[in-house]
């Protein structure tokens, strides 16, 4: 597999994976992708709570949607990069692209 593809049994419902520098969030069976450091102070986001859509920072509490990228919560000001994720039948994964 490349380094921007995982497979789906790696990412159950309620998880995050990291895969590179991005956070793959499984939002009840669809998944969404955002940078994994928070925008605070680069905590790791895949270290995170997920609430639905909503991932917490397990470092300064900011609080972030992993789907649009939206600051929920500060301390953070700033929103994620986001990433569209695909599914690519061949390699029986998904893959992310920027």
């Amino acid at each position: 597999m490349a380094d921007n593809e995982f497979r789906i049994s790696e990412v159950p419902p309620g998880s995050a994976l990291l895969v590179g520098d991005v956070a793959v969030f499984n939002v009840a069976g669809s998944f969404c992708a955002a940078q994994d450091k928070c925008t605070h102070k680069q905590g790791p986001l895949s270290k995170g709570k997920l609430d639905g859509s909503t991932v917490t920072c397990p470092w300064h509490g900011s609080q972030f949607n992993v789907c649009t990228g939206a600051v929920l919560r500060g301390p953070a000001i700033d929103p994620l990069k986001t990433y569209r994720v695909v599914v690519e039948a061949k390699s029986g994964g998904w893959k992310l692209l920027s």
